[in-house]
């Protein structure tokens, strides 16, 4: 009796191990959550661009942050584009690779989205508010959608290691 439950649970495992083989969603899951992230980089750097630049008469965000956000969000969006070019013509990264370009991801993310809340707070708590407040708005968006992209970058990193530590990428 023990040997045929023996056997019901080897056969258990056989179907579980083929219906979740790496042709089902965990094949497609990193290159969607690229995809995202690259939008999350554009978003950013369109919500960006209208306080950094365009704030002659007060200040609205450091030159500092300004810089990091743009070093963050382009060189990510460059790594994603790549990336996501490198799935169309079927070539793969190594998942090690990935996982440290998704943790620095996440850092740097992270990192940006405090300096540029950080700025808005400090610019919001100086009681000076323009007629015009848009640009008080595209800086707390930008710094919103760091968030929401840091949080990406971190589910992408624990994807990209739960499925190279299982094999299922190489």
């Amino acid at each position: 009796m023990a040997n045929a439950e023996s056997g019901a649970d080897q056969a258990d495992r056989g179907m579980r191990k083929e219906y979740f083989n790496s042709s089902g969603a965990g094949k497609f899951l990193p290159p969607v959550l690229k995809l995202l992230e690259l939008a999350v980089a554009i978003v950013c750097i369109g919500l960006i661009d209208d306080p950094a630049h365009n704030s002659r008469l007060r200040v609205f965000i450091s030159s500092r942050t300004v810089a990091l956000a743009y070093s963050t969000f382009v060189t990510f969006l460059v790594f994603s584009v790549v990336y996501l070019f490198g799935k169309v013509i079927r070539d793969n990264f190594p998942w090690k690779l990935s996982s440290l370009l998704n943790l620095t991801g996440f850092i740097l993310y992270l990192a940006t989205a405090a300096c540029i809340l950080n700025d808005w707070s400090e610019t919001k708590n100086r009681n000076y508010w323009p007629p015009n407040t848009q640009r008080m708005d595209f800086l707390c968006g930008a710094g919103s959608v760091a968030v929401v992209g840091a949080l990406f970058y971190l589910i992408d990193l624990i994807v990209t290691v739960r499925l190279g530590m299982k094999g299922e990428i190489e």
